[in-house]
């Protein structure tokens, strides 16, 4: 007998697909091979406010190569328009470009051109002629009045699509805002966030290829081929069977290729008319235009605490932009409502209507803005009252989930305080600000919390194993670069007890069982539970027929003394001399599948504070849970920082694969530093248009402004979020970094900064 196959879950395992895409042979959507292909290109409006008065086409029609020139005029209508909300289609935006002549931002499409060959649809679409009856556009947090005629207005609620659903803007807990008159000491301020942008390496991809007029397969850059599927079968009223969306790798996603844009009906719509399949690739600038970003935002605290250091209450006042023709709001106040022991709270949000496309997810949307500010408010409070931060943070832990007392499903937060600060060094720090140098620099220290809200969503997995000694996992899921595909080979690997390599992976492709968005770190721990179900339940199955055939040497045993191992089927630890495939030949059968299913009774953690219910215990809190540790160096004159040591520590929930995880937070931790140290989209007031839409000016890290990110993982399965006890790590990573970045300047230089990005110029600032 072949010896046991060890576990592949809890190994730190490659990807699948790492070999093809370093070598550069992985087919993204933009790659994929069609024949009859027609390329276009969309023209954007270069004003932000106004009206089209006349389009003139004929120059860009006499191009060579052009197949078709689609304006406000002449492009097809949708026969049903999006709706926000809907339960189980995530839009980006219910605005539908190109139906009118309104302009209502600057870079909303007006045109679009249809040709051979990229390159004359790109000249044609640079030639056409526009004249316009422009308006001054509204942008901006700050003025007398938005495009209502109001300065702002306070929605009761907002709509944040299925994952989410809708999320009030008012909470009140306790005394609510009152709770600060018998406050000791409070810290009050307004921190201002500035916009950011996806820059995902994979620009915005489609293709749409039409069988006859009634059947359409998208390739799509999607993080969720059913939504897409969902969205598009609505607007161009077709049955959801008649659609087929394909994604097979995502070159990175964060939220703006969650939801249906506008480009993915339009490129449809298209390819319809002139009877052959379309593909549009957006621009980098036409990405800081086309699929949302994240918006800038105010956030005004006033936090009160006893001298004892103990939370009293926190009033919280949200101030951001959205579009003329619907609320979009990023939920910045959350993390006020789990994060700590706090009595009273009371939070609001205020919305200007701007001249701006609809702003949308990015990863940790909420958290890692409200994050920032909850964290930074907390460190000016140690700070205030003389206490460590650590210690300030453990004197207002959260022992129950602080929205209805109910127990958590899991928490080791006092435990990743404990490891990073040992792993950091954080006994070392010199409180008193300026107190610390090297090398001519001046040194800084600083630390936050991290957490994230546990989502789960249903999940279908289909496990299938054939005569000749494979097995397949088919589940529509996208891999957007978390490694979708080889957690899923692991799983079934393990419980098949297969070696890996004979383990086949499908994903990606609508046809196939229905897996949920890759959004809000949910997908593993939807997803895995589903396929560790059918793997179970196929493995029975293949035992129960083993021993219920007459011709079998295991007729009449009793299945549940059998095991599998490599093919074989084992009986108390011996070889029986049966093997999968003796099974299958018998029965008649080359191969044999089982579904799973994950149903978590709802749509996960809802946003307004209900906890998830438990059948058996009731409600529980459930969010992942960390700590970040930050050291930076500045110089005193010239002001610019330097990152010296990141060290995060991490409870969320069993580790499949601690490399892939490892992975995902330390390029969430990275993007946490580009948040406070480098991104920011700038707007031109006067034109209403973004100034730096490319990766030349929109400043990020790289290489050399990254150190190495010490990143830990505490021992922390979850019973109570699935079968599999698996969270997900995709989110948590971003959030806290920020703050502790910008307490680590603070205790550095002595100031005290509540802006992102903290630049150079701020620190060199009387």
């Amino acid at each position: 007998m072949s010896a046991a196959i060890q576990p592949y879950t809890g190994r730190p395992m490659p990807r699948i697909e790492a070999g093809l895409k370093v070598s550069g042979a992985i087919a993204y959507t933009g790659d994929i091979a069609v024949p009859d292909l027609v390329h276009a290109v969309l023209v954007p409006s270069p004003i932000a406010r106004g009206t089209i008065r006349s389009v003139d086409a004929t120059a860009a029609e006499a191009v060579p190569g052009v197949v078709r020139v689609f304006t406000p005029d002449t492009m097809p209508k949708l026969p049903s328009e999006p709706e926000q909300p809907d339960w189980d289609i995530m839009y980006g935006s219910a605005f539908v470009p190109m139906a009118d002549m309104t302009i209502h931002y600057a870079g909303q499409p007006i045109g679009m051109v249809l040709a051979e060959t990229l390159e004359a649809a790109r000249h044609a679409a640079a030639i056409i002629r526009y004249a316009f009856a422009e308006e001054e556009p509204v942008v901006g947090l700050d003025g007398d009045t938005d495009l209502s005629g109001e300065v702002y207005h306070e929605p009761e609620r907002v709509w944040l699509g299925f994952l989410a659903g809708y999320l009030p803007t008012v909470v009140r807990r306790g005394a609510g805002a009152a709770g600060l008159d018998e406050a000791e000491v409070s810290i009050e301020g307004s921190w201002r966030l500035s916009n950011n942008h996806h820059n995902p390496m994979e620009p915005v991809a489609s293709t749409a290829v039409w069988d006859g007029a009634d059947r359409l397969t998208l390739y799509e850059t999607s993080q969720h081929v059913y939504n897409h599927r969902n969205g598009l079968a609505k607007v161009l009223g077709l049955p959801r069977e008649n659609v087929r969306v394909v994604t097979h790798y995502v070159g990175g996603g964060f939220g703006c290729k969650g939801p249906v844009w506008s480009h993915s009906w339009l490129v449809a719509l298209t390819a319809r008319e002139v009877g052959r399949p379309v593909r549009l690739v957006l621009s980098r600038d036409q990405m800081y235009t086309s699929v949302g970003f994240r918006e800038e935002q105010r956030i005004d605290l006033r936090l009160g605490a006893m001298r004892d250091g103990r939370l009293l209450a926190a009033d919280v006042t949200k101030l951001s932009a959205t579009p003329a023709w619907e609320d979009w709001v990023e939920p910045s106040w959350y993390p006020f409502t789990f994060m700590y022991d706090l009595p009273a709270l009371e939070t609001r949000c205020r919305l200007r209507r701007t001249n701006v496309m609809a702003p949308t997810f990015m990863r940790a949307p909420g958290e890692a803005p409200g994050m920032l500010v909850q964290e930074c408010a907390l460190n000016e409070l140690a700070a205030e009252l003389g206490i460590d931060p650590v210690e300030l943070r453990l004197r207002n832990h959260a022992d129950v989930y602080p929205v209805d007392g109910s127990p958590w499903s899991s928490k080791r937060l006092k435990d990743c305080y404990r490891v990073g600060a040992e792993r950091f060094g954080w006994s070392s720090r010199n409180p008193s600000p300026r107190s610390m140098q090297a090398d001519g620099m001046l040194i800084g220290m600083g630390m936050a919390s991290a957490s994230h809200t546990v989502y789960r969503q249903p999940a279908q997995a289909r496990v299938t194993i054939t005569a000749g000694g494979e097995a397949r996992i088919a589940s529509g899921a996208t891999d957007i670069g978390t490694g979708s595909a080889t957690f899923l080979r692991q799983i079934v690997a393990d419980e098949l007890v297969l070696p890996i390599d004979r383990v086949l992976p499908l994903i990606g492709d609508s046809s196939l069982p229905e897996a949920p968005m890759q959004a809000g770190a949910s997908l593993t721990g939807s997803l895995a539970p589903a396929a560790m179900t059918a793997a179970r339940d196929l493995k029975a199955k293949l035992l129960e027929m083993a021993v219920g055939q007459d011709e079998s040497p295991l007729h009449g045993r009793n299945a549940d003394d059998l095991e599998l191992n490599d093919w074989r089927i084992i009986a108390g630890g011996e070889d029986t001399g049966e093997t999968v495939t003796g099974v299958l030949r018998r029965a008649g059968l080359t191969e044999l599948a089982c579904d799973g299913r994950f149903d978590p009774g709802g749509v996960g953690q809802v946003r307004s504070g209900d906890p998830v219910r438990d059948a058996r215990e009731g409600p529980r809190g459930m969010h992942s849970f960390g700590a970040i540790f930050a050291k930076i160096a500045v110089d005193p004159d010239l002001g610019l920082i330097r990152v010296r040591q990141l060290t995060g520590v991490y409870a969320c929930g069993r580790i499949l694969n601690p490399k892939l995880a490892e992975s995902q937070l330390i390029g969430g931790i990275t993007w946490g530093m580009s948040q406070a140290l480098f991104e920011s989209t700038h707007m031109d007031p006067r034109f209403g248009r973004f100034t730096n839409t490319n990766m030349a000016e929109y400043m990020i890290p790289v290489n050399l402004d990254v150190p190495t990110i010490d990143v830990t993982f505490l021992d922390d399965p979850d019973p109570f979020i699935n079968p599999a006890g698996v969270k997900g790590v995709g989110e948590i990573g971003i959030t806290g970094v920020a703050a502790a970045i910008s307490d680590a300047v603070w205790h550095a230089t002595g100031k005290r900064l509540r802006h992102t990005p903290i630049l150079a110029e701020a620190l060199l600032e009387d």
